[in-house]
């Protein structure tokens, strides 16, 4: 029963970690997603008075510029040439502007955006600048505040974690104090001394992996359990399972070890 009650000491505030990093780790793929296919997609529009190529823009607002495409100025034309006569289109072919697309490599932010509009009317060729930003802006910010709110809810419960783990341990040498001082006489490390709470930590560390895993696996194959149906036409959602488990297996044991070595640094230093 008290092997049980230490386990569980351990266990869940790690778990809580876990899953909320699990959270986080999900959330940010789904933004990352999404940037990367709105990218695809966005562009900004511009319009000229004289031929522009990709050499002359290579980065706006600190992102690096993709392609730049022509917008053919015949298919403008064909739109409206019904209503006009011979001499009229001829004359529209000679002072019709140059409109050209621009693809960026990242999908930018509302700041960065405006950054660009401007840097880009800087430039005396250029007229009009058209960044359709609006229509992705909001899903885009939406994904952003959760993904916030995802990683301040892990960084909160990491430290309650922390909190409770690290009493946890001085709980147990106070327990433990003089079966660890009849030890520490007859010569033992202080590692030594702390090997039971260090195995239990370990233990403990590798069930909430297990638990996580499992959690997480679920999950990525069930992401409507986070986000709604609707969303999942908008956004490709891919996860790098591997990946995201090794984090998540470096960050359980990681957390634990630090704790315990800085508790039993601590008490090192308070006892010799």
């Amino acid at each position: 029963m008290k092997f049980l009650k230490n386990i569980f000491a351990f266990l869940i505030p790690l778990l809580s970690m876990l899953i909320a990093f699990s959270i986080y780790l999900l959330i940010s793929n789904v933004v990352d997603n999404y940037k990367t296919q709105i990218s695809r997609d966005y562009s900004i529009v511009i319009v000229t008075t004289a031929p522009i190529e990709k050499d002359n823009i290579n980065e706006l607002a600190g992102i690096k510029v993709e392609r730049i495409q022509a917008l053919p100025n015949d298919k403008i034309i064909d739109n409206i040439k019904t209503n006009l006569s011979d001499n009229s289109i001829e004359l529209l072919k000679q002072k019709l502007p140059n409109f050209y697309q621009i693809y960026l490599e990242i999908f930018p932010t509302s700041s960065e955006l405006e950054e660009i509009k401007q840097t880009l009317l800087q430039n005396k060729n250029i007229k009009k600048v058209e960044v359709f930003y609006k229509n992705h802006n909001q899903v885009y910010l939406l994904l952003l505040l959760l993904n916030s709110v995802s990683f301040i809810l892990f960084f909160i419960i990491t430290l309650f974690a922390i909190i409770i783990i690290a009493k946890q341990i001085k709980l147990w040498f106070h327990e433990q104090h003089i079966k660890i001082s009849i030890l520490r006489l007859h010569g033992a490390s202080i590692l030594y001394s702390a090997s039971s709470i260090l195995n239990y930590a370990l233990l403990s560390s590798f069930l909430a992996f297990l638990i996580t895993t499992c959690f997480l696996y679920y999950v990525s194959n069930n992401m409507e359990v986070l986000f709604p149906l609707e969303l999942h036409d908008i956004i490709d959602i891919q996860i790098n399972l591997p990946l995201e488990l090794l984090k998540i297996f470096l960050l359980s044991f990681c957390i634990s070890i630090f704790t315990i070595f800085g508790v039993l640094l601590k008490y090192k230093i308070t006892n010799d």
